[in-house]
Order: structure tokens, then sequence, then C-alpha cells
């Protein structure tokens, strides 16, 4: 997929202007322009763009928070261009989830370039964030079903192979997960404690 469409944001109109006309020489489509003033959820969402351009020289605590909405609440790749070159603000950026951050000053055939690292950047880390939410939501339905065997043990003096095997079969027969069996099982368990 190529990434086609570009927000802006910057409050210096003329970098803004020159960015806005490199872009569209580069064949992107430039979908808004924005002032720090006029960021939020809302607009961004409006624009409807596939990367986030930032052009500040000094990103302070509440623009990395904003930019740290956009790419992971919106789940935008941001490009901020002519950062600080200072360890501390490169490492702040990172944190707020900066795909890339340029130092030096850009010239307009090097935006293809970025953007398209950016876009990298951002879906390997997507990945490997879903992947690591996917592994910590089997690690809790796991849980769930060894603390509901547990209690099919206890309650039912069934061994650990039998107590497994009746939540599978009803997990089977209801249609429903293994883990969705296990906090039954382990709610009417604490039911019936009260």
């Amino acid at each position: 997929m190529k990434l086609k469409r570009i927000l802006i944001i910057d409050d210096a109109r003329d970098r803004a202007l020159w960015l806005k006309v490199s872009l569209e020489l580069a064949e992107y489509v430039v979908v808004g322009v924005l002032g720090w003033e006029q960021v939020d959820e809302r607009s961004i969402q409006a624009a409807a763009a596939d990367v986030i351009i930032v052009d500040a020289n000094a990103p302070g605590r509440d623009t990395l928070e904003q930019i740290s909405l956009m790419s992971r609440t919106l789940e935008k790749p941001v490009v901020v261009l002519r950062a600080q070159k200072d360890s501390q603000s490169i490492q702040a950026a990172m944190q707020a989830g900066v795909s890339a951050y340029v130092s030096h000053e850009v010239e307009g055939e090097d935006l293809s370039g970025i953007i398209q690292v950016a876009a990298a950047r951002f879906a390997e880390h997507k990945r490997l964030r879903d992947e690591l939410k996917e592994a910590r939501n089997q690690l809790q339905e796991r849980k769930l079903v060894e603390k509901a065997k547990s209690i099919l043990i206890q309650r039912l003096g069934l061994d650990e192979a039998e107590a497994y095997k009746r939540m599978r079969n009803m997990a089977m027969s209801k249609g429903k997960r293994m883990a969705e069996i296990a906090e039954a099982v382990i709610l009417s368990d604490e039911l019936s404690a009260k």
C-alpha cells in the first residue's frame, strides 16, 4: 500500500507551505495543514491522513503528548522534521511514538524516503505491539483455565485431564472459547462461596 495522504502540522506558515509544495511535487496528497492550536483527535481523524508530518524545532511536553495520541490512539505514523538533536529530545520523541525523527534540514527529494521508512517502522512497531497484546491475552486465558480446572478438581473431585476435558467439551457444545467457560466456572465458584 502506497501512503499518499499527508497531514502537515506546523505553526510556521512558510515552512508548512514549502512542505506542502514539496510533498505535492512528490505526488502526495496534502489533506490538511494545521497549526498546533487546531490539533485535536477530531481534526486529525477528519483529515483521514495516512501519515502525519510535524515540522517542529523543539517539541515540548504538550506537543509530545499530542504526538503520542496521534501515533498510538489514532494509529498513524508520525514524522518529526527539523527536531532537536539532543538525546533527551530524541528519547522523548521515540517514547511518544514518533516513527521518524529528522534533525537536519530536509530537501524535497528526501521526503518520500523518510515517509516510507516511517510507515515501515510504524507498521513493524504496531505488529510487535499486537503480538505482545495477543501473547498477554493468551497468558491471561491460560491462567483462567488453570484456575477453573483447579476449582473443578477441588469441587467435583476430578483429575486434571477430566476437568480440562469437561471444560473443552462445554466450550465446543456452547460455541464458546475456553476462557469464557473458565470465567463462568470461576464466577459460579465465587457466587457459591458467598
